[in-house]
């Protein structure tokens, strides 16, 4: 709720426009003299309990101003000045990524027709306020002109009027803005509107439209026609059609709208206005394709026109059904751009191409997830990212609708300048335009290129200053540039640290050549010393570079000297002399940067890209030139670019057919990485065999790229697009060469033609139709986790990342996790990287959490690590301890461990590189040694386990010898029982005092998070009553998430989970490869896989089914996909169903059972039992025998011993918890069995028997085990043997302590 008080009101704080909270917050504050904690400092001559009073009191009326998502931000924070600290970081901080940003929303600020043009001052003015809070500050002048900039193309003649009546005098931004607002209300007050008719689909508010049409047929008022008096006196209002006022002036009755557009419903091609405010929305009426439906029931965006889609993919995505059943397809996905008012464009990412649909949807589920705003109301609609008001528009009828005629045309232009500008490594669009000039770009007419995010990332620069002119050399080679970069950050593929680059200063052709170290330069400059010339014919005269060693040895002097080259040296420590080289490694370096990001391939790729963008350039418009091409001028020849691609996409090279076989695919799948050096042909990039192949016949997919590889895999996108492009390489001579490689000191990679491929399938991936028509409604998220760091930074939610990736870095350095130190020579740092995951709270809030996590596959046993098994509590355990909890009234409260792998000592020599994003600055060359155990490390949850154990031992804690994860404490009237699985803890005692005690040891010798008493473990929700005293332990939260993730949750229910006609085989799996090719797309092993964890958990009267259908995991066949959906609908049925533990006694039972023959297969018996305390199942088991059962005697035989063991566990571990059942009893239904077990004799037809079964007869003998007859219709373990009627599964189910 927001603060109020008289007429105080400060809205609730949600993340947006910071800046005019903090100072609304900062007046209340001094209003209600509570200023003093703001600034952290306590006066004087103030006590310290007051002052403590005063920041809690400062701190809670903040704390009231914030919305959910921003407090659980900063719930740690105790004091006023440190919760506005941690504020400003969060929203005020300086860094590149919001500056970029607030700086795009100033530039691209447009005032929209209709806009009030006080909104829109305020507007520029927050973000002013904004940039000056990150420092960013414009002169005055520069303010005015860009509000003058801003304003819409009514106000050209006020903004014609202001700059014609300043002069040379310098403008004013208080100035302008009063003149502007002065101009608005003169206009107003004269019967004008501010602004005409926008005819762009996002924003099309319009004042006074009159009944007469101009000849763009939009209605548009002639009130600021020329040489028209200002006033019009012929204007009609549209709702009472008298003259001389507006509709928004008429003091009439407003009529309906049918009345007022009565006299335009003969008009077949009129366009209709159906806003009752006289704002209205052009639409088409032929053509309801063109328009556009705000549609909340749509999972995404959806159109049936293909040629609006730009990075458009096809393939096979599934099915939408519409809402009268009518199934459509979806053929291909890919993005569209819409122009706003403002000139901006908003893409909507992930369009569904559906060709069969009759409207085009934007899907506001999908917006939301994508983290934009969408409001509805009085007939409008609007959607806002942030503070940055995204796009906006008028209600048609009942529907919120767009339309927007310009669009195909946008989109067009877009995709082939932006194509262009990807196929030409991110040239300038100045650079581009000049090429469309010289009809190098084939089919495209028009230049726009408008934000690109990769040149941002790539080219992102200080301002430069002014230069003068300089004029370049006449004559080739007579002067020539050059300059050493390096070292990289990482070796290319080839090994390359470095790489040299040679321009002439005449033609500003640039060749670049890759060396391993800086002692090659020489040898390279002879080499192509002796090319260029050869070449030319001419001599080079001058050689210009800096003081670098590897310029200045006397070898490379005396040979300069004795070849008659002038060698020119620039000052030391003045690079700018050499500002040719520079300024070419800059470009050289922008452009990598740019195709590299953009493709997604790694950094080792860096030469490669470098290699790319040395060809482009030279193939570029040069400025000293005056934008002549470089290789035309050195060559002499016309240079031709349709054989360029886009850097980093997807090719499919064809396999020679010697090296493959009649059946093998033709082609391989690749990705593009430069052109021929000193060969003909491509370069690509083989993923599958790791290295580089050269070739001319070639596909390429330019709308995947290397980044693409694992989505397009998993949609089965992967296969050669339906429109091709083919590679033509008649462009490419060998006077194309640029770049060369030499055998000592340069980049050398594999080249050689690929080598036979292994034998593997030619069928092509089809992604699968799915199981339900609902899929895509389903599957949906709402937010996704970061892969790695850069994509965390990238993202909308980078500063919770971001906070999130501190904590944990503080949790590292509280607990000394390492120190910084060299790394010896005979050791290797492993690396690390960071682990993003949203966690769900109970309370349905999201937590961001980031972990450190060290590689561990690269530890070595024996060197970084010797020993890593830890054992974990068992669910039996817990089922055990909880029962006890409920029969006894026990106090249960639970534990987090934070980072509970950090706190364990090691015992080896580790060391490990320092996090991304977190280098100690000027100690980058330093590597971690580590001091305690980390995530990721092989070892790290056995030196945890072995750190907890310690201290329990050292706390008087007993660990249990039937569970090494369960430790007891006794006390003289109270008793305390924990138990950890990992870094999670159970703690159950009768004595809350004694609990909290134990807490305190916790917390002073761990990092722990008290989470009160236990309500979720391990996935399970706890809930308890303890006035009824009930427990009860339930997963009906997992089982819908379950229905939901395999689509299931609107199918039919089941009475039983496995029905007693369906009876599987394992020669129900067929041979065919249609249907093998079918059941490949069954996510089969993952169903069953989660089902299984609900049968471990809480399920016992799934696990005979579950036992079943998970025998065919090798090769399902669809009659067994079959019984796992009917067990899914069965779990949908009872989903609600728990075990319920009551209070009273405690008493153990157990029942055992056994079937003949079950398996069809083997025709192995299958084993069941299940065990009871306090009349709720504990422990229970149903499972295939080892051995074929001959006769239903032996079956039960076996089944009664495996149960026995069980019972013994469970007896010793409760008379280690002080509960001994040394007289449980164990029923079994077979009169026969129990005969054989009492009774030690060895005849003919158990002779056979394994002699491991017959120490049962031991355990009767010594009285430790109690065997009872029980009625084959009242033994609840006949559900873990074999199909039952629903009757017996209920009485089942109700014995098994089974509650819906």
């Amino acid at each position: 709720m927001a603060l109020e008080e008289g007429k105080v009101k400060i809205e609730r704080f949600d993340g947006r426009d910071f800046s005019f909270w903090k100072m609304q917050i900062e007046d209340y504050l001094y209003q209600k003299k509570l200023y003093q904690p703001l600034s952290g400092k306590k006066p004087d001559d103030m006590k310290q309990e007051d002052w403590v009073l005063l920041d809690r009191q400062a701190l809670g009326v903040i704390r009231l101003t914030l919305a959910k998502n921003v407090a659980f931000n900063i719930v740690n924070e105790t004091t006023t000045a440190g919760l506005i600290k941690a504020l400003s970081d969060m929203y005020e901080k300086p860094s590149a990524a919001n500056k970029v940003y607030l700086m795009r929303r100033l530039f691209n600020l447009k005032m929209g027709e209709g806009i009030s043009i006080t909104n829109h001052i305020n507007e520029f003015n927050t973000i002013l306020s904004q940039l000056e809070s990150v420092q960013i500050k414009f002169e005055d002048e520069v303010k005015a002109l860009i509000l003058l900039s801003s304003l819409p193309d009514s106000w050209d003649a006020t903004v014609t009027a202001v700059s014609s009546s300043t002069g040379d005098n310098t403008l004013k931004l208080n100035d302008i803005r009063n003149l502007i607002l002065s101009e608005d209300v003169r206009r107003r007050a004269s019967g004008e509107s501010s602004s005409h008719v926008s005819n762009s689909a996002l924003n099309t508010e319009s004042r006074g439209r009159t009944t007469q049409k101009s000849q763009n047929g939009r209605g548009r008022s002639k009130s600021r026609g020329k040489g028209q008096t200002k006033f019009r006196s012929d204007i009609v209002c549209w709702n009472c059609d008298k003259i001389g006022h507006f509709t928004n002036q008429c003091k009439a009755p407003k009529k309906n709208k049918s009345h007022r557009n009565k006299k335009h419903d003969d008009d077949e091609s009129a366009n209709a206005a159906t806003d009752e405010f006289d704002d209205a929305l052009i639409c088409s009426l032929d053509s309801p394709v063109d328009s556009w439906v705000m549609d909340s029931g749509a999972s995404f965006h959806t159109t049936p026109c293909k040629e609006l889609l730009s990075n458009y993919v096809s393939g096979r995505f599934g099915k939408v059904y519409l809402a009268d059943g009518k199934p459509l397809d979806i053929v291909g996905r890919g993005n569209i751009d819409i122009r706003t008012s403002s000139g901006t464009l908003w893409t909507l990412h992930n369009v569904r191409h559906i060709p069969a649909l009759k409207r085009n949807l934007i899907s506001i589920g999908q917006l939301d997830s994508e983290g934009h705003y969408t409001t509805f109301g009085d007939g409008a609609w609007k959607v806002t990212k942030g503070n940055l008001v995204v796009a906006r528009g008028k209600k048609q009828g009942s529907l919120y609708m767009v339309a927007d005629e310009d669009m195909i045309a946008v989109t067009e232009v877009v995709n082939n300048s932006s194509l262009w500008h990807q196929r030409l490594g991110h040239m300038s669009e100045k650079g581009m335009k000049l090429m469309a000039t010289k009809g190098k770009l084939s089919n495209l007419k028009h230049v726009d290129v408008g934000v690109c995010e990769h040149c941002i990332f790539g080219k992102q620069k200080k301002v430069s200053f002014s230069r003068t002119g300089k004029n370049s050399k006449v004559e080739k080679l007579e002067l020539v540039h050059t300059d050493v970069w390096g070292p990289a950050p990482v070796k290319s593929i080839g090994g390359s640290c470095y790489y040299i680059t040679f321009i002439d200063d005449s033609t500003r052709k640039v060749w670049v050549y890759f060396l391993k170290n800086k002692s090659d330069v020489f040898s390279v400059f002879k080499r192509w010393k002796v090319e260029v010339e050869n070449q030319t014919g001419l001599k080079i005269k001058s050689l210009k570079s800096d003081n670098g060693g590897e310029y200045d040895s006397q070898e490379f002097k005396d040979f300069c000297s004795e070849h008659g080259i002038r060698m020119i040296k620039t000052i030391p420590g003045t690079p700018e002399q050499n500002g040719v080289a520079e300024r070419m490694n800059r470009t050289l370096n922008e452009r990598a940067r740019c195709i590299r990001i953009q493709s997604g391939l790694p950094k080792v790729f860096w030469a490669e890209a470098i290699n790319t963008a040395a060809y482009l350039i030279n193939r570029g418009p040069s400025v000293p030139l005056n934008y002549q091409l470089p290789e035309e001028v050195w060559s002499g020849k016309e240079v031709k670019l349709s054989h360029l691609r886009i850097f980093g996409c997807v090719s499919y090279i064809l396999i020679d057919s010697c090296n493959r076989d009649k059946l093998d695919p033709k082609a391989r799948k690749c990705y593009f990485i430069g052109y021929g050096s000193d060969m003909y042909g491509y370069r690509f990039w083989d993923d599958q065999n790791k290295k580089i192949i050269r070739s001319r016949n070639v596909t390429f997919n330019e709308n995947l790229f290397y980044k693409d590889r694992l989505s397009a895999e998993s949609v089965g996108v992967s296969k050669v697009p339906e429109l091709p492009e083919k590679a033509t390489l008649e462009e490419i001579s060998e006077s194309d060469i640029a770049i060369k490689s030499q055998n000592t000191g340069i980049e050398v990679e594999s080249e050689s033609e690929p080598s036979t491929p292994p034998r593997r399938s030619s069928r092509m991936s089809v992604p699968p139709d799915r199981y339900s028509p609902s899929l895509h409604y389903l599957l949906l998220t709402d937010a996704v986790e970061p892969e790695c760091f850069s994509e965390a930074m990238q993202g909308n939610d980078s500063i919770k990342w971001e906070l999130a990736m501190k904590d944990e870095m503080t949790s590292l350095e509280k607990n000394g996790t390492w120190s910084l130190t060299k790394l010896p020579k005979e050791k290797k740092a492993l690396h690390n990287r960071w682990v993003y995951r949203l966690k769900e709270e109970s309370d349905g809030s999201r937590r961001y959490k980031a972990r450190l996590v060290v590689k561990g596959f690269q530890q070595k046993q024996g060197i970084d690590f010797t020993e890593i098994f830890s054992p974990v509590v068992k669910m039996t355990t817990i089922r055990v301890i909880l029962s006890i909890v409920a029969a006894e009234n026990l106090h249960l409260e639970q534990l987090d461990v934070k980072t509970a792998f950090l706190h364990g000592d090691l015992e080896e020599d580790i060391y490990m590189t320092q996090p991304e994003g977190f280098e100690v600055p000027g100690k980058e060359n330093l590597v971690c040694k580590l001091n305690k155990s980390l995530y990721g490390l092989k070892q790290a949850p056995r030196q945890w386990y072995k750190k907890f154990n310690e201290f329990m031992s050292n706390s008087g804690f007993n660990r249990c010898n039937m569970d090494h994860c369960c430790y007891v404490k006794k006390y003289a009237n109270s008793y305390i029982i924990l138990a950890v699985y990992v870094d999670d803890m159970l703690i159950a005692g009768s004595n809350m005092a004694e609990i909290n005690r134990l807490k305190q040891k916790l917390a002073e010798n761990f990092e722990m998070k008290d989470l009160g008493p236990a309500k979720q473990i391990l996935g399970m929700r706890i809930l308890r009553n303890r006035s009824e005293g009930t427990l009860k332990l339930s997963q009906e939260k997992y089982i819908h998430k379950l229905l939901d993730r395999f689509s299931l949750e609107d199918a039919k229910t089941r009475n039983t989970p496995l029905g007693s006609h369906l009876k599987f085989s394992k020669s129900q799996s067929s041979q065919i490869d249609e249907e093998k090719c079918y059941m490949s797309k069954v996510p089969y092993a993952s169903a069953v896989g989660s089902l299984m964890y609900a049968m471990v958990c809480t399920r016992p009267d799934i696990a005979h089914a579950v036992g079943v259908v998970s025998r065919f995991l090798s090769n399902p066949a669809k009659e067994h996909w079959e019984g796992v959906k009917w067990i899914l609908r069965y779990l949908k049925g009872t989903s609600e169903m728990c075990l319920c533990f009551r209070k009273g006694n405690i008493s153990l039972q157990g029942f055992s059972d056994a079937d003949l023959g079950g398996d069809l297969d083997t025709r192995k018996s299958t084993t069941g039992y299940i065990f009871t305390l306090g009349g709720t199942a504990v422990s229970w088991k149903s499972k295939l025998q080892h051995s074929v059962a001959l006769s239903t005697t032996e079956a039960e035989y076996i089944a009664i011993s495996e149960a026995a063991k069980e019972m013994i566990w469970l007896q010793n571990f409760l008379k280690e918890l002080g509960k001994e059942q040394d007289d449980a009893p164990l029923f079994s239904d077979s009169q026969s069995a129990l005969s054989l077990a009492k009774n030690p004799v060895f005849h003919s037809r158990c002779k056979h028997i394994q002699l491991k079964y017959h120490f049962i007869r031991e355990l009767i003998n010594d009285g430790e085990l109690s065997l009872l007859k029980i009625s084959g219709s009242e033994n609840p373990a006949d559900m873990l043997t074999k199909t039952v009627t629903t009757d017996k599964l209920r009485l089942c189910i109700t014995s098994a302590g089974l509650r819906g």
